[in-house]
């Protein structure tokens, strides 16, 4: 898949999540925003599988982000299959060897680039 190709999915992906959020009248959408913001320093700081615990266990807006990133990882990864075997996120990561879990890690900062400016843009 060439780069500018990736780059529209995840802007198109983000962009459409974003607006599922804009429409939730009970999303906390100002808290959306934030956490589009706070969560990428939070997996350079504590890497992303402890974010993504944290994430998980806090619930609500975390957990809305959480499960986006998530169908993200299994649309983008369908083909193979460490991301798409029904298994919940974080048993997902975990079984990832280091090279693959550096990849998913860069793959979910680029996209949450995209979950930050439609955010922002959009709260």
């Amino acid at each position: 898949m060439a780069i500018r190709e990736l780059e529209r999915d995840r802007a198109k992906f983000a962009y459409n999540r974003v607006e599922e959020v804009a429409e939730d009248r009970t999303a906390k959408h100002s808290e959306y925003k934030s956490y589009c913001k706070k969560i990428p320093s939070l997996i350079q700081t504590n890497g992303l599988s402890a974010t993504f615990a944290f994430m998980n266990s806090k619930g609500g807006t975390y957990k809305t982000i959480y499960n986006q990133v998530d169908s993200w990882l299994i649309d983008r990864y369908k083909e193979g299959g460490d991301l798409d075997n029904g298994d919940e996120l974080m048993k997902k990561l975990l079984a990832l060897e280091s090279t693959k879990y550096r990849k998913v890690t860069i793959e979910i900062l680029a996209l949450f680039n995209w979950l930050r400016r439609f955010a922002d843009g959009k709260f």
